[in-house]
């Protein structure tokens, strides 16, 4: 009996946590990037870094809430550069835009440049910034805003299997 009764705690545990980070913000840390890799492994997905004070990432955001209305399975992961201290400005944000409910991530380190870094090493911090990942996880790498139209096309050829 008490096996039974841990067993149904830990998978209480499991089932809550799952669900707890649904529209939640997450810690990105280092390890970040390879779990939502494993989390689409064989799948095509986005990432999308934004800020705050960025303006061009404002626009974006308003265009992929739109494709997020239209497209409920739109393999979007994004990821605040603020700090987990403005979580609650974050999640307004994310919510005016309907992008509350998805994947979304906030800068957890006190040296930002080892995230950027983790995540390209290319990358010197400008935004907004996005990698289109296809289902072999190769990337394309974007600085500046993405195009609705761009996002489509390239939703089409991930579906069509290129």
């Amino acid at each position: 009996m008490r096996r039974i009764v841990h067993a149904v705690f830990t998978l209480w545990l499991a089932f809550g946590a799952a669900f707890a980070l649904a529209g939640e913000l997450q810690p990105f840390t280092g390890a970040s990037l390879p779990a939502i890799q494993k989390q689409f492994a064989g799948r095509p997905f986005i990432l999308t870094l934004w800020s705050l004070t960025c303006h061009h990432c404002a626009k974006e955001l308003q265009m992929l809430g739109r494709l997020v209305r239209s497209d409920r399975n739109l393999p979007l992961v994004i990821v605040s550069t603020d700090t987990p201290a403005e979580a609650p400005e974050i999640r307004a944000a994310l919510k005016r835009f309907g992008l509350d409910r998805l994947d979304t991530w906030v800068f957890a380190d006190a040296v930002p440049e080892r995230l950027r870094y983790s995540i390209d090493p290319a990358w010197r911090g400008e935004l907004p910034r996005s990698y289109l990942f296809d289902a072999a996880h190769r990337r394309e790498a974007h600085s500046g805003m993405l195009g609705e139209a761009q996002i489509k096309a390239w939703l089409k050829r991930q579906r069509a299997g290129e």
